[in-house]
């Protein structure tokens, strides 16, 4: 990945924030669904090489590579497979709509798919396998994961001749923010967990598992000026939308129809801002699931039902949750005074 840039523009904010806005590509509670097939062991405080052999021996066959051909070119990524029926949780950035996909499993064998939905605000897509009884990989959480926590990632770096590489280190830091590249304009990525476990091209979309074999987070990027820095996006915003797929077959990304920034962002364009949480809300789409709830330009969003609205992230937590029609909660700051909002979520 290129390098993090630092300064930008309010016209790259209004396109990065669009995800709230509609960042699904293609159309397409927390309960442990029953299709997920392997159960984690109980970390211990100290573990020792051979059960980090015996996790990585376990979890490796719920990880594929993934050949990928859009528009002419190639390219290789990673996935984890999170059901038996074949749901596998990759990067955006690796598979959308439209990308030819080909998945290969850790016997070798090659499998034909496609993407069932992506965003490109999350950088996150589901790919669907074509058969049954997959190994799947337990998702675990990144709300509880601490600095210095040991950590493993698997993938297929730099080519398929290096498939299943597995390579390990620590959580160096949490909740970062990160502006990257995104097509003409740039996007800002939020929560992330910092690990240096070394991460290359081709990681993209592989797993990054703590100790006890389960799925924290979906390496998504690097920076390539500095030795491991390497960051991955927290499961927890996957899971309700892998539940939904698990659940009813699809997931039809809800609409709030808000354009906003929160205090990390705010500060990449005044580094003196005072604003120390919430969402600010920039502007909203007439006739949006927002205005309709009666959110005004100028609104902070304190919380989205019983979560506390920090960052973006937060926001999406609570928004994935529900279905098309189904309502957000907000509490919102306005003149000095506290509201409750009720949206009726749209479809994307």
């Amino acid at each position: 990945m290129k390098n993090v840039y630092k300064m930008m523009g309010l016209l790259a904010v209004l396109c990065a924030l669009a995800g709230l806005f509609a960042c699904a590509r293609e159309d397409s509670a927390v309960r442990t669904p029953e299709s997920v097939a392997l159960q984690p062991q109980a970390a211990a405080a100290e573990t020792s090489e051979e059960s980090l052999a015996d996790m990585v021996e376990r979890l490796s066959p719920a990880v594929v590579g993934i050949a990928t051909r859009q528009d002419g070119r190639q390219g290789i990524g990673s996935g984890v497979i999170v059901s038996e029926d074949g749901y596998i949780l990759t990067n955006c950035h690796v598979a959308s709509a439209g990308t030819e996909v080909t998945l290969i499993f850790a016997d070798g064998t090659k499998e034909p798919a496609r993407a069932v939905w992506s965003s490109e605000a999350l950088d996150l897509a589901v790919i669907r396998a074509q058969g049954t009884d997959y190994p799947a990989a337990a998702l675990g959480s990144a709300e509880s994961v601490r600095v210095g926590e040991r950590v493993v990632a698997i993938g297929t770096p730099l080519a398929l001749q290096f498939q299943h590489t597995v390579t390990g280190g620590i959580v160096s830091a949490r909740n970062r923010t990160l502006q990257v590249p995104s097509g003409q304009s740039t996007a800002f990525m939020e929560q992330l967990i910092q690990t240096d476990a070394a991460i290359n091209p081709g990681n993209s979309g592989g797993p990054l598992l703590n100790t006890a074999g389960e799925v924290i987070g979906i390496v998504t990027v690097r920076v390539e000026e500095a030795a491991g820095l390497g960051f991955a996006i927290p499961i927890d915003v996957a899971r309700p939308i892998v539940e939904h797929f698990i659940e009813d077959g699809e997931y039809v990304t809800p609409k709030l129809g808000a354009y906003l920034f929160d205090s990390e962002i705010a500060r990449y364009y005044d580094a003196n801002s005072t604003m120390e949480t919430g969402l600010y809300v920039i502007d909203l789409e007439p006739d949006s699931a927002a205005e309709k709830a009666g959110l005004r330009q100028g609104d902070v969003i304190l919380r989205a039902d019983a979560r506390e609205c920090r960052t973006l992230l937060d926001l999406r937590y609570a928004l994935f949750s529900h279905k098309v029609g189904e309502t957000l909660r907000l509490t919102v700051q306005r003149d000095g005074k506290t509201l409750e909002l009720a949206a009726v979520l749209a479809a994307a």
